[in-house]
């Protein structure tokens, strides 16, 4: 059997490591595996819930990302809106926390989250307590919520995200239409 760990890196990448029950009673007691609650899902599989907070500021646009485990198009997604808050030229500054940098270059440091500073939540669809989510957007996922109302789904450019990003910050951002709802599709398909 095999036990699926993750871990939060320095470089505030998510690790993820699947160890096999005995590896993972000898090492339990390290910090480095410390995880999520595991679950278990189809047959004896068991499965880590991609659910929390993957990078959160203050008094910043709020965004949650309705995913499950295995979804490419939630990872690209999640790969552009870590990008529009990263400068590209501080990426490399990021990947030692700046310690390694010389002195010279502490404003790069200094202002490595000013371009579309928001906060991201991953909320698992599959997970037991997420039933509501699963049943709205079971096919449809990627879908992105900012401060609470609909954003978009499936795709996400950095244009997109940096001009809703903006208007999140400025007050202005208003849900878009378009939001799925998978139950109320099947109802329908049922009716019919």
């Amino acid at each position: 059997p095999q036990r699926a760990f993750t871990k939060c890196m320095p470089s505030g990448l998510l690790y993820t490591a699947t160890i096999s029950v005995f590896a993972a009673t000898r090492l339990a007691s390290r910090p480095l595996l410390a995880g999520p609650a595991l679950r278990q899902s189809r047959g004896c599989r068991l499965m880590a819930s991609v659910s929390g907070v993957v990078y959160a500021q203050a008094d910043v646009p709020a965004v949650r990302l309705f995913t499950k485990e295995g979804c490419t198009l939630c990872d690209k997604v999640r790969d552009v809106l870590r990008g529009v808050t990263v400068r590209r030229s501080d990426a490399a500054s990021l990947r030692c926390g700046g310690t390694c940098l010389p002195r010279r270059f502490p404003p790069l440091v200094r202002h490595w989250q000013d371009r579309a500073p928001h906060s991201l939540e991953a909320v698992d669809i599959t997970d037991e307590d997420h039933a509501q989510w699963l049943a709205k957007y079971k096919y449809d996922i990627p879908v992105l919520h900012l401060d609470g109302a609909y954003w978009t789904k499936h795709r996400l450019t950095e244009e997109e995200a940096l001009e809703a990003l903006a208007e999140a910050g400025a007050g202005a951002f208003a849900a878009r239409r378009g939001e799925p709802d998978a139950e109320r599709l099947e109802r329908r398909k049922e009716e019919r």
